[in-house]
């Protein structure tokens, strides 16, 4: 009898100890189990170290795209100007005159009075002026005439202008003095060369009851024309050059 209880406490305490050792292994599942902390893991602060670890944001670069070369088209309408080549004038001046004599009666009411002679160089011809008073314009014959020897209407002294051809220039109703006073109204030159064109020299040859004679010296016959003009009143003569 005490043989079989004693074989009893031996298996019990066998069964106990079993028994033991299978609670011990199950409450270290259960802490493992539970996620519960490593008891022989800690850090030096007693909290447990989370190592966080942020990571840098990714940035995902966008492709790279070379566009081609641009060409810069405009289809707004474009203007151009058209710049005409100059063009050389060849526009040839002519002159209108003749060889024939012109004659030309009064006008309004002429003074008598010579005051001045002028002359003047242009393109194609060269001007002779005869400046007079009043209020009109005198008769006057102008032509060609032989020389080289002139007498006036009143049979003074002869002159000899110089010139191989003489345009004679007779003024109808002219003086050189005022009528009225006898006072000298023409202070130029009877003789004179104006260094003109064709002209060689320009002679007074005599005034006879208002009939006043002038004789133009050319180096050659030349074609002329005549006119008047008024303020001042004049006798104008063209000369071809």
């Amino acid at each position: 009898m005490d043989d079989a209880n004693s074989g009893l406490r031996i298996a019990l305490g066998v069964i106990g100890g079993v028994i033991i050792a299978l609670v011990l292994v199950l409450v270290a599942l259960m802490f493992t189990a539970d996620g519960g902390e490593d008891a022989f893991i800690t850090d030096t602060t007693g909290t447990t170290a989370t190592a966080t670890t942020t990571a840098a944001p990714t940035t995902t670069a966008a492709p790279t795209t070379t566009a081609p070369p641009v060409t810069t088209s405009s289809s707004a309408a474009t203007t151009t100007t058209t710049i005409p080549a100059a063009t050389t004038s060849s526009t040839v001046l002519t002159f209108a005159g003749d060889t024939s004599t012109k004659t030309a009666a009064s006008t309004g009411t002429p003074g008598s009075a010579l005051t001045a002679i002028r002359t003047g160089d242009h393109t194609v011809f060269t001007r002779v002026v005869f400046d007079f008073e009043g209020e009109g314009t005198p008769a006057y014959e102008v032509g060609y005439e032989p020389g080289p020897t002139f007498i006036g209407s009143g049979g003074g002294d002869p002159k000899s202008p110089a010139g191989a051809a003489f345009l004679v220039v007779r003024i109808f109703g002219g003086l050189t003095y005022d009528v009225d006073d006898f006072s000298q109204t023409y202070l130029g030159p009877t003789e004179f060369d104006p260094g003109l064109g064709p002209i060689v020299e320009i002679a007074f040859v005599d005034e006879f009851e208002a009939d006043m004679m002038w004789v133009i010296g050319l180096t050659g016959e030349r074609r002329f024309d005549v006119g008047t003009r008024v303020d001042p009143q004049r006798l104008v003569i063209d000369i071809e050059n």
